[in-house]
């Protein structure tokens, strides 16, 4: 009798345990891949407090150009864009406004999605900012950039002050515009 009834119970017995070893199993690598996304998530773009390096690529004539935060006399307003990302064009006018209005602050525009097309700059304008026409690979890692639109004010030292990831709305734009008339 004893025998028959453990026949009945070893099974489903056995497949519990291993049922439950490969739960086990499969919550400690959802853990893990937990950990792995969100440590890759922050990695998408630069977060506000960093000290940021010194941002290097090519200007539109094609020349070198460094954007430094060495000399520490003046705030920075990057606007990260792709040449072919409908979310930057969106912005474009927005960031142009903001370009305009910060007069005496340095502006940047920084191109994070290769060379820019041929008549990009006729189509959209960039006044008198810097621009970089063609990041270097180095900084879009340095500065963790890649995700866009992004616009970031970085303080005259140097710092990440504050990051905006998407196309900016009235909210955003008004302190953007706080942020830059304080200092």
């Amino acid at each position: 009798m004893f025998r028959r009834d453990l026949a009945l119970i070893a099974p489903p017995l056995l497949l519990g345990l291993l049922l439950a070893a490969s739960n086990l199993r499969l919550v400690r690598e959802n853990r893990r891949l937990s950990d792995t996304a969100q440590y890759y998530s922050s990695l998408r773009h630069t977060p506000a407090g960093v000290k940021l390096p010194d941002l290097h690529g090519k200007g539109q004539d094609g020349q070198d150009l460094t954007i430094s935060y060495k000399n520490g006399n003046q705030e920075t307003l990057l606007f990260v864009f792709s040449p072919t990302c409908p979310h930057c064009k969106r912005n474009w006018p927005v960031w142009l406004d903001l370009a305009r209005e910060t007069a005496g602050k340095r502006v940047v525009f920084v191109d994070v999605g290769g060379p820019l097309p041929p008549k990009f700059s006729q189509s959209y304008s960039f006044d008198s900012a810097a621009v970089l026409a063609e990041t270097s690979p180095d900084s879009i890692l340095q500065y963790s950039l890649f995700e866009f639109p992004i616009t970031m004010l970085v303080s005259a030292d140097g710092h990440s002050k504050k990051v905006w990831v998407g196309e900016l709305d009235s909210t955003e734009v008004m302190d953007i515009k706080k942020l830059m008339s304080r200092s």
